[in-house]
């Protein structure tokens, strides 16, 4: 039985001391943004890899937009699907094969996520099991279950709560459900628009200096750089998760993103694959060109100055920008 280091010894090592190119998963839950992370981890050493994974237990499917994103972004890399048959199976197993040629495989109590396979979340344990076994297995699920791109997309339930008729004050927040709903201004206290933080970001410049000549520089950052700037006790610990602990944050129009909890203070959510993502999405809802500084008549002109944010489980988060 193992206990240590169950993401490397059964997620990563396999495709380096055994050859293996396909991975094949039953887990009771599983979480989008860890199945992201660990495709890019494996292709940073392999890029033919195939995984494929069936969700066991029933639920509100709150990762749906971001698992369809994922075989959007991956393709035939990734093959996920939801088990709709009775009774719900909470099985954690995973085997790894060479093509058609069984390798190694473990059973234990680790879900595919980040707590199930990263201790300082919780405590899980992991066993050598017949890869052979746990094939045959998922073949038979695969039977009763449906392709995620193929699902239809469920938001769960109570993330669509009728929102205040007028923004927060600038500069300050609204717990709508403590602990679980937040609105946040974009506003400072003095209700100005930061125009080189927040949705500005990118809007700011650079200094570098050459080592060798000294000289120095200013250079433009891509305009489009954005965070969603966390206000008060909003950047609390228990609400949202630890500095760059990966999260999915969906949106009321249908995106996601993965995100982390980022810079001192926790005062940022920014996107981990590329920091305009959320600059591109704030300037298209707002209709304004890509590049340009986001005002606070942008804002007003669309209905709202602040945003919302709402913990559906502790991977999964839902960023709220509809209208007032």
């Amino acid at each position: 039985m193992q206990i240590e280091n169950l993401y490397h010894s059964v997620l990563i090592n396999p495709i380096g001391e055994t050859d293996a190119n396909k991975l094949y998963i039953v887990s009771g839950y599983a979480s989008a943004t860890f199945a992201r992370h660990h495709i890019l981890d494996l292709l940073k050493f392999k890029s033919e890899i195939e995984i494929n994974l069936i969700i066991g237990m029933p639920g509100k499917r709150s990762d749906d937009m971001a698992f369809k994103g994922i075989h959007e972004e991956f393709k035939d890399k990734f093959k996920a699907y939801y088990f709709v048959d009775s009774p719900p199976v909470h099985c954690k197993v995973y085997s790894w094969y060479r093509d058609d040629r069984p390798l190694v495989g473990y059973a234990g109590s680790a879900n595919y996520s980040q707590p199930g396979f990263f201790s300082d979340s919780q405590l899980n344990q992991i066993s050598s099991e017949d890869p052979v076994l746990i094939k045959g297995f998922f073949d038979r699920l695969l039977r009763s279950s449906t392709f995620v791109p193929d699902s239809v997309l469920v938001i769960p339930e109570g993330t669509k709560m009728p929102l205040e008729t007028e923004s927060v004050f600038p500069g300050r927040i609204r717990w709508d459900i403590p602990e679980k709903r937040v609105t946040i201004s974009f506003l400072d206290i003095h209700g100005v628009l930061p125009k080189i933080s927040g949705l500005n970001w990118g809007q700011r410049v650079e200094k570098r200096i050459n080592k060798i000549t000294k000289e120095i520089a200013w250079v433009k950052r891509e305009p489009n750089q954005a965070y969603l700037s966390l206000k008060l006790d909003a950047r609390k610990e228990g609400f949202l998760p630890d500095r760059a602990y990966s999260f999915t944050l969906l949106t009321d129009d249908g995106h996601s993103f993965d995100c982390v909890v980022a810079q001192d203070e926790r005062k940022a959510i920014e996107t981990n694959k590329n920091n305009s993502l959320l600059g591109i999405y704030f300037r298209n809802r707002l209709g304004i060109p890509l590049g340009n500084l986001v005002t606070v008549d942008d804002l007003i002109r669309y209905g709202r100055t602040d945003y919302t944010v709402e913990k559906i489980n502790e991977e999964t988060f839902l960023l709220d920008f509809s209208k007032h």
